[in-house]
């Protein structure tokens, strides 16, 4: 499993050489025979690659590998261990894949981006300051909108003691 811990996260189509796939596809192939009770023969191993290259190119050889250990243990329905039910499990792992690829842009791409620096935006303890303020009744809740959260944050990380007053809102409670 060296070849695989070298190529585990590169796509499939920049596996070189292309022996190294072969390799390990026959591994991926034979630990799944055991987990079905079957084997396979050379000509299934070949129209295997074939497939995994020409179809399934861009997927990292991680999730290849998950499929075929996700697919022979059930995950994905029942099968023999042909190409058909292999090429089955491999556009599963593929809806895998790319659940995960528009997880990480959705979380990659937020609104609130900028305030990944917590020690320059505290965000949490903005809230609570907002929330302060309204609670004792310095401010109300029309005058919330009117305190930008970016700011005041900006204020609070510089270890300044804002007041409502910085943003023309004058305390209720004075």
């Amino acid at each position: 499993m060296e070849k695989y811990e070298l190529h585990a996260t590169e796509l499939v189509k920049d596996v070189v050489p292309r022996d190294d796939l072969r390799e390990m596809i026959n591994i991926f192939m034979y630990d799944a025979g055991i987990n079905m009770g079957s084997d396979f023969s050379d000509k299934t191993l070949d129209r295997v690659v074939q497939i995994v290259e020409d179809n399934f190119r861009f997927l990292p050889v991680c999730y290849v590998a998950s499929a075929f250990k996700k697919g022979s243990l059930g995950q994905y329905g029942t099968g023999r261990l042909v190409p058909r039910t292999i090429y089955i499990w491999l556009n599963e792992i593929t809806l895998e894949y790319n659940r995960d690829e528009d997880h990480k842009k959705l979380t990659t791409n937020t609104e609130y981006a900028h305030f990944n620096d917590l020690e320059k935006y505290p965000l949490g303890r903005t809230i609570n300051k907002k929330i302060d303020w309204w609670e004792s009744g310095t401010i109300t809740m029309d005058d919330w909108d009117r305190i930008p959260l970016k700011e005041l944050a900006e204020r609070i990380g510089m270890g300044m003691m804002p007041v409502p007053e910085l943003w023309g809102v004058t305390s209720k409670n004075k």
